[in-house]
């Protein structure tokens, strides 16, 4: 009998520590917030007068509520050709992705500021897009513009994409 009641004593110490630790566990939390950019991408683009540098990097986030919206982060340099010679379009679209697949997107025309100012800096975003779904989330972009007084038209610069959340 003095044998049985040390191993009673034990199995149920255990047993009380097992619902205790499970008592103690937290529940489902939110997603930690989080964040992935591309590396800085360069172009040089060949205007009258002074070559116009551009210069993005797109970023994702994901906060604590898991609402996703991805940035491009413009600047430039050798810009502010006047009211010819400059650019005649420079619209940076930024999407919010997942596994390629758009879900929120935003386009800003640049060429006005860059045309008027030699360089400069600016952000656009996409409005937030909220899913409980983890992985694969990227900012992705492209750059449609038109050199002014080059009679080439439009044109696509595809950017490269952040890396995954």
């Amino acid at each position: 009998m003095t044998l049985r009641l040390p191993r009673l004593l034990t199995t149920t110490g255990a047993a009380a520590l097992a619902v205790a630790g499970l008592v103690a566990m937290p529940g489902t939390a939110s997603a930690a917030a989080a964040s992935e950019c591309s590396a800085r991408q360069h172009k040089e683009f060949d205007t009258l007068g002074v070559n116009l540098d551009a210069y993005i990097t797109l970023c994702v986030y994901r906060d604590a509520s898991n609402d996703y919206k991805a940035t491009a982060y413009v600047s430039w340099a050798d810009g502010g050709q006047g009211n010819s010679g400059g650019m005649e379009k420079f619209y940076v679209q930024v999407r919010v992705e997942r596994n390629d697949t758009v879900y929120r997107t935003n386009t800003t025309n640049y060429s006005n500021v860059m045309n008027s100012a030699g360089s400069g800096s600016g952000s656009n975003s996409t409005p937030e897009y909220r899913s409980a779904t983890t992985g694969g989330w990227t900012a992705d972009g492209t750059v449609t513009y038109n050199i002014d007084l080059d009679g080439e038209g439009d044109k696509t610069w595809q950017l490269g994409g952040s890396p995954s959340i």
